[in-house]
């Protein structure tokens, strides 16, 4: 199994054995938190219903191959549409589905749709994708990817056989980095918390960028009003929404991380920290939050993510979150 699948075994081994037999349903709802492996499992599942060799998938013969490198005709992969400033896949990508999936496949076994984020298609395209979902051509299967399968239409779910990926376990994602050279795989694997895609993108520089907006965050909160408006402007802009967006959920990541390690210190809880060059602020934190300050934050960077799926102006969203963040903290927020 590749290693991007860690963890995943007890989840792919039935539909492996499935696929090997012809005996896959018709239409795959792979949902679980982002960056634990779903995508690369479809494109594997698919792998293994196209191809014709005694063990599929291979991973060698031409079919694997081109379904792998995304080259394959009976692979189709829909992502979201880079035609609309908002993050969406539209009612347009999935009339093409439908136009496609009625077309001869090309060569495989078994031609595979893999739509993610299925939760970002609206109530049109869903509903322009039901019947194919439902009743497919022979030969033809989705696999449906998600981290939100509460923003999903019953109708959507109701049509899938739901597939719930599990998290890894700390250990042997530590292990697993290490494997692979990772330097700071302990803090890694913590911050990761049990996605080994998340992992990897936290060890080839994902990591550095986020320690770059903790800092940052701690000198603005430290600052007055002024500074703290010009670090919302410049957080968010510098062109469209996909170029912005990525360093604005890197603000909620160490928020929730920093919220969450002094929740645990304020409640006496054993978890292992997530920011573990931090002690004191975090003690400093804990002090100021525990024990309702840190749910209201929680809350507080919930209800921004729930104002940016709304197109609510990125700026005015950071700015309202470190207000609220700075007003919690008190005297903490100019922490040394």
């Amino acid at each position: 199994m590749a290693v991007d699948l860690l963890g995943q075994d007890a989840v792919l081994r039935p539909l492996l054995d499935a696929a090997a037999s012809g005996r896959l349903h018709h239409c795959y709802l792979f949902e679980g938190p982002d960056g634990i492996g779903k995508h690369a499992a479809a494109v594997h599942l698919a792998m293994a219903a196209a191809c014709t060799e005694e063990a599929p998938p291979c991973g060698s013969c031409p079919t694997c191959r081109h379904m792998a490198r995304g080259t394959h005709p009976d692979l189709t992969e829909v992502g979201l549409d880079p035609d609309r400033k908002t993050p969406t896949i539209s009612a347009r990508q999935a009339r093409e589905v439908v136009a496609q999936a009625r077309l001869q496949r090309f060569s495989a076994r078994r031609r595979t749709f893999v739509i993610d984020p299925v939760d970002r298609l609206g109530p049109e395209g869903a509903n322009a994708l039901l019947k194919t979902l439902e009743e497919p051509p022979s030969g033809t299967g989705f696999v449906l990817v998600t981290s939100r399968v509460s923003a999903l239409l019953p109708t959507v779910i109701s049509r899938s056989q739901r597939v719930r990926f599990s998290i890894v376990e700390e250990g042997a994602l530590k292990k697993w980095l290490e494997g692979k050279g990772i330097s700071d795989a302990g803090r890694i694997a913590a911050l990761a918390q049990g996605r080994p895609g998340r992992a990897l993108a936290l060890g080839e520089g994902e990591l550095a960028a986020l320690d770059q907006v903790r800092s940052e965050m701690f000198n603005v909160l430290g600052s007055g009003p002024g500074e703290l408006f010009e670090y919302a402007k410049n957080l968010a802009s510098g062109g469209s929404r996909v170029v912005w967006l990525p360093r604005v959920e890197r603000l909620f990541l160490v928020l929730e991380t920093l919220v969450r390690d002094a929740m645990a210190v304020g409640s006496g809880a054993n978890l292992s920290s997530l920011n573990r060059d931090q002690e004191e602020r975090v003690r400093l934190w804990a002090e100021a939050l525990w024990p309702g300050g840190g749910a209201r934050i929680q809350r507080a960077v919930g209800d921004a993510r729930e104002q940016l799926d709304r197109n609510v102006s990125g700026r005015l969203v950071v700015e309202t979150l470190l207000s609220h963040v700075a007003t919690e903290l008190g005297r903490a927020r100019r922490a040394p």
